[in-house]
């Protein structure tokens, strides 16, 4: 996969937030918002469908399961 460098402006805590979430994660900022962008990309076009996203418990049924966030 190719990448493109991109720059953006974000609030400084939300940068915090990045960067905190990444070291617990053992990974790179960089990969936290392309974590983050996939999850919206993936929202988005399920909500075209008519779905919604959501949280459940372990024990309920899911249309969709998101592996690896």
């Amino acid at each position: 996969m190719s990448h493109v460098h991109r720059s953006l402006s974000i609030p400084a805590e939300m940068d915090a937030r990045i960067n905190q979430i990444a070291l617990e994660a053992g990974t790179t900022p960089s990969v936290i918002v392309g974590k983050a962008l996939s999850l919206y990309l993936v929202a988005t076009e399920k909500k075209r469908l008519g779905l919604k996203l959501g949280f459940a418990k372990e024990s309920e049924q899911f249309e969709t399961e998101f592996v690896g966030l």
